[in-house]
């Protein structure tokens, strides 16, 4: 049994605006998938990549040979027609349930599962492995929404690191099918669906969860 698994959620290909050139994004990637061994090293890494066209074999490759099986799930045509369309919530969504679906199908068992978004690293913030953790989701401190006092939800979570129990997987996938409604209902992202359709579960907020890097479009750089 491993102590984590790490479901990475990435585009190593994109042909939205970023800051970043591709080989700057593969680089990055590299060192997402090293801190990930210095902070637990008993893992399993997966990768569900979300570029519209098909990444560069080198880099799935290198990436490979690292450890991380990577699903490819660009080649399905709503997950390409929303991310052409700039829908990045919707995108994401459809990618997530495509990859937990092929993942249900595989003999792997861990304590967590963490959900890492791609190019960004775990710091010295992380914590593994927590008593107070146990049958819980955990995020970083929710935000209050920056939305209209008319929405629907008041507040977000920030997504670039999470993580949840290994037995909430099932759950977790049923309510990611309400979070994709509710961005295509109500236009919210899924920082703010993922609050709505999750708070009627075990949460933990922490002040920080263990994650750095660089926002794709700015260079901003983050430390939550």
């Amino acid at each position: 049994m491993y102590d984590g698994i790490f479901f990475i959620n990435h585009a190593l290909k994109v042909n939205q605006l970023s800051v970043y050139s591709e080989q700057e994004r593969f680089e990055q990637t590299l060192q997402t998938i090293e801190s990930i061994d210095a902070k637990c090293p008993n893992n399993a890494k997966f990768m569900f990549d979300s570029s519209p066209t098909r990444p560069n074999h080198e880099y799935i490759s290198k990436l490979s040979d690292r450890g991380v099986s990577i699903i490819w799930c660009g080649a399905e045509p709503n997950v390409q027609n929303f991310s052409n369309a700039g829908l990045r919530s919707l995108s994401e969504c459809i990618s997530f349930m495509m990859f937990i679906d092929w993942f249900k199908q595989q003999d792997i068992q861990a304590k967590r599962i963490y959900k890492l978004s791609g190019r960004y690293r775990l710091t010295n913030s992380f914590v593994l492995d927590d008593p107070s953790y146990k049958d819980s989701f955990v995020f970083a401190e929710s935000l209050d929404t920056w939305m209209p006092k008319s929405t629907i939800v008041d507040k977000l979570y920030r997504l670039r690191l999470w993580h949840m129990d290994y037995s909430l997987l099932n759950d977790f996938r049923k309510e990611l099918q309400n979070i994709f409604h509710d961005c295509q209902r109500y236009n919210i992202d899924v920082e703010h669906s993922y609050y709505k359709n999750l708070k009627i579960y075990n949460r933990v907020e922490v002040k920080k969860i263990g994650v750095c890097g660089n926002i794709a479009p700015n260079g901003e750089y983050i430390d939550e």
